[in-house]
């Protein structure tokens, strides 16, 4: 009996203290290779590159190359079954045996397209002409919107500053 009892017990320790283990990895891939990742801000190096996570959900992949804009993500990652509660305490804690779970992402990047200069330049001049034939704006109610001081002419010195309630009075030859 007390052999059977201490087999039972060292069964159950061993159970115990082989617990199990979830291993997260994004296999992240680019074309063109060579793109440095970061992924949730963080920089992590060149694609291809293998990169841990922790949590199920949404990440932002952002993906930097020169000679290509710039690819910015948001990747969802979707909760296998031993992810779920109650299952994944069971799949962490106590499953013996280590659950890998690897999600290749593949990301195409697109190169940087230069603009034509020449286009560009006729367009604003246009843009330009056209302005110039606009009226001036109006505005709904002028008293609000026309300025209450009027330009100071050269060799004119301007009134002193008003009073605010609530401030003290200025010093003598201190500008505010």
């Amino acid at each position: 009996m007390v052999r059977r009892t201490s087999v039972v017990v060292f069964a159950l320790a061993a159970i115990l203290l082989s617990t199990g283990c979830v291993e997260r990895r994004f296999l992240i891939e680019s074309s063109p290779p060579g793109a440095y990742v970061n992924v949730n801000n963080t920089p992590y190096g060149p694609t291809p590159i293998d990169v841990p996570f922790l949590f199920y959900g949404d990440y932002d992949v952002q993906l930097v190359k020169e000679g290509f804009q710039t690819k910015r993500v948001k990747q969802p990652v979707s909760t296998p079954w031993w992810g779920y509660p109650i299952i994944d305490f069971w799949s962490e804690n106590v499953w013996p045996l280590q659950i890998t779970d690897i999600r290749p992402l593949y990301y195409e990047m697109e190169p940087i397209v230069q603009p034509n200069l020449e286009l560009l330049k006729t367009e604003g001049e246009e843009l330009r002409s056209r302005s110039a034939l606009l009226p001036p704006p109006r505005y709904p109610d002028s008293r609000k919107n026309k300025p209450t001081e009027r330009p100071v002419a050269p060799g004119e010195t301007l009134p002193p500053p008003r009073e605010l309630p609530g401030l003290p009075p200025p010093i003598p030859g201190e500008a505010r």
